[in-house]
């Protein structure tokens, strides 16, 4: 979530430095304007992409939790293509905030 907040407060540093440096036709802030706005949009993606993941492992675990009353990680890393070690990461979380009961089988 933080890596999206800060993706889109440097884009926006980014967004307006090239507005200012386009009314003021300088070119010495251009680089540094289309360096921060670079940087903000990969912390956008790479914010957005986390938090995607993040809510397909939840929903694929509570689907699994609810067909064979456990979760397995290693299926859910294969069908996601992700690390089992981030999905079990993210299935801690998900019972921190009290997404999925604490009492359930993880395998």
């Amino acid at each position: 979530m933080l890596r999206l907040i800060f993706g889109i407060v440097i884009a926006t540093f980014g967004v307006i430095g090239l507005i200012v440096s386009a009314f003021h036709l300088g070119v010495e802030g251009l680089p540094l304007a289309i360096l921060f706005a670079a940087c903000g949009a990969i912390l956008i993606y790479f914010g957005a992409r986390y938090l995607n993941r993040k809510k397909n492992v939840t929903l694929f675990a509570l689907q699994m939790l609810r067909a064979d009353a456990k979760i397995d990680a290693g299926e859910l890393a294969d069908q996601l293509r992700i690390n089992e070690i981030e999905v079990r990461k993210h299935i801690v979380r998900a019972q921190r905030k009290g997404i999925i009961p604490f009492k359930a089988d993880i395998v």
